[in-house]
């Protein structure tokens, strides 16, 4: 093979990639979710790290302890921990109502929250899940948000468990929702 058609032919693909590139990024759609537009960054908006995620998560007003927080390509993981017996389903459901609103209208680089909501059984020293979401920036709605937030304490309707993510596990089904 010559030497000089290899060179040129890789500059024949490198000017030819840098002509087409552009154009295909035009042709792909925006990702917007089935529940709404997607929320634009404001100005005011929290560009969260590792160096400030505690002292945010430190702000929000929740009523549950947070168990755990890690922040890791875009993904903010949250587990908010439930002791003892006096929670009901509302109490529940605005905690994770108040970490969705943090993620996707406080900061503006959260792309996805996993959010688990687990049962700390002091005297056996276990944890047991009772929810969990998976929600995502481009899914995330106003409406899904509020319908979250005054849920009350009847079951999730399937149109929010779907919009979110959110998984119910037999305990929170036997503890909270069936007892």
């Amino acid at each position: 093979m010559n030497r000089s058609w290899l060179i040129g032919t890789v500059l024949l693909l490198t000017a030819a990639s840098t002509m087409l590139l552009p154009q295909l990024a035009s042709l792909g759609a925006v990702p917007q979710g089935a529940y709404g537009t997607v929320e634009t960054i404001s100005r005011d908006s929290t560009v969260l790290g590792d160096d400030n995620l505690v002292d945010r998560l430190g702000e929000i007003p929740f009523s549950l302890v947070i168990d755990k927080a890690g922040w890791k390509d875009l993904v903010l993981t949250l587990d908010l921990k439930v002791t003892g017996n006096d929670h009901e389903p509302q109490e529940l459901y605005q905690n994770m109502a108040l970490a969705i609103a943090f993620a996707f209208q406080e900061t503006g680089n959260v792309n996805q929250l996993l959010l688990r909501v687990v049962a700390e059984d002091k005297w056996l020293d276990t944890r047991r899940l009772l929810l969990a979401g998976d929600i995502r920036r481009e899914e995330w709605s106003h409406r899904l948000q509020d319908e979250l937030q005054n849920a009350g304490n009847s079951p999730l309707p399937d149109s929010l468990k779907n919009g979110f993510r959110i998984s119910e596990s037999e305990l929170w089904k036997k503890q909270f929702i069936y007892p």
